[in-house]
């Protein structure tokens, strides 16, 4: 089997791309590599800080610098940030470095998924409606994430279920043979 450059996950927050990223990487054998730690590392500083003190155009440039960083990078189980492949630079970037998947996830699933944690979450920790600004936000973004090469709704699906589906998708079609 011809291995892919990489395996891209894009899609909402608590859409479960970390860990069903995590899932993917110990199955096929890839490094895993987590956008959000990256530049939550590189900066020193959480994402959350990130937004409060240097604001959200500052955490848009360290992800096209973590995208500027993955180009070189070859059999990686990527965990993009949620609005990472909304930008079209990005977008256009990541489907040209390997498969990229979109997690699917409802409004309802993201609140349960998150809803305790919203400092965690900077969009909607200072929101007056969280769970509205979820619905919004999916709206607004669900149109950009269906551009990725293929999808998988997680609702209901364990991290665990949602690795076997994609890696059982990759086995059988080998959507990376590229030319």
């Amino acid at each position: 089997m011809s291995l892919p450059p990489n395996i891209i996950l894009v899609g909402f927050m608590g859409s479960g791309k970390t860990v069903t990223g995590r899932e993917i990487s110990e199955i096929l054998g890839f490094h895993f590599w987590d956008m959000d730690e990256w530049i939550e590392q590189r900066t020193n500083q959480k994402i959350p800080e990130l937004f409060e003190k240097k604001g959200e155009a500052f955490f848009r440039r360290q992800e096209n610098e973590a995208v500027l960083w993955l180009r070189k990078k070859k059999n990686y189980i990527v965990s993009t940030g949620g609005g990472t492949w909304i930008q079209e630079e990005n977008r256009k970037a990541l489907l040209e470095m390997g498969w990229c998947i979109w997690l699917k996830v409802s409004a309802e699933d993201v609140w349960r998924r998150v809803g305790n944690r919203l400092k965690q979450r900077p969009l909607l920790e200072k929101a007056e409606d969280p769970k509205q600004t979820i619905k919004s936000l999916l709206d607004e973004r669900n149109p950009y994430y269906s551009l990725a090469h293929k999808s998988f709704d997680t609702s209901g699906k364990s991290p665990k279920q949602v690795a076997l589906a994609v890696v059982k998708v990759f086995k059988e079609n080998k959507p990376f043979l590229l030319a």
